[in-house]
């Protein structure tokens, strides 16, 4: 089966446009994955809670610092490429990281267990702010 330019051009002008109605519907990128899965580990109060899209934000800050990777992981994201089965399970790291990474940098554990706010300073990087680790400082360690 043979392509003419036409034929490539409509469809990646199809691909576009079914990214940008994916995202007006489910939001964007790589922060609103995070926030889903916020959702889905952590339950809705938290990832409705204003500091819960301060990290998404945060995180995904992070991810793009990487460099062409992170640009195209927010790419897929951007276009709900992540729910194709085979991108799905190349995916399934990024999901353990934001759930690592909101565990160690807000005081997600309190704010469940006890009732506390939820807190964020800063997202922890073992290497630039060893200290902000909230579960090391709450004494929780990641079994």
């Amino acid at each position: 089966m043979k392509f003419s330019r036409r034929k490539v051009i409509a469809l990646g002008a199809g691909v576009v446009g079914l990214g940008l109605a994916y995202r007006g519907i489910k939001g964007h990128g790589i922060a609103a994955h995070a926030l889903e899965v916020i959702r889905d580990v952590y339950g809705p109060e938290i990832a409705d809670d204003p500091v819960a899209h301060e990290f998404a934000q945060a995180y995904e800050d992070f991810v793009l610092e990487k460099g062409t990777q992170g640009q195209v992981l927010d790419v897929v994201y951007w276009t709900g490429l992540q729910d194709v089965p085979f991108v799905d399970e190349r995916l399934g790291r990024i999901k353990d990281s934001v759930v690592d990474k909101f565990a160690t940098s807000t005081n997600v554990i309190l704010a469940t267990e006890l009732g506390k706010p939820l807190e964020f300073v800063a997202l922890f990087d073992p290497f630039l702010n060893s200290c902000q680790n909230q579960l090391g400082a709450q004494g929780y360690t990641l079994a």
